[in-house]
């Protein structure tokens, strides 16, 4: 077997171990991530990201309103305006 073909091997080898450990980090992720408002609010706010509404619900009191973000828009969702203001915090896990 030569140099270059065991570089390659080699190569291949990491570059699908590198794959398995980030799609074990993808399957890691909760199916929704919920975000609370910081305030006690009015009236729903339904908020859309990526053209999908995230719809809010009201808590046990009905003061505060909580989000389910599902996973795939919780980055988008974290650039909220009233995310990036601190209006609506993530909730404990």
């Amino acid at each position: 077997m030569s140099t270059a073909s065991k570089k390659q091997t080699a190569k291949e080898k990491v570059i699908t171990r590198k794959a398995k450990e980030a799609a074990g980090k993808a399957r890691a992720l909760p199916d929704k991530v919920l975000y609370i408002s910081k305030y006690e609010e009015i009236q729903p706010i339904s908020i859309y990201v990526m053209g999908e509404e995230v719809a809010s619900r009201w808590d046990a009191e009905h003061e505060y309103l909580m989000w389910y973000v599902p996973a795939h828009l919780v980055e988008r969702f974290a650039m909220h305006e009233f995310v990036v203001q601190g209006r609506i915090i993530k909730g404990e896990d």
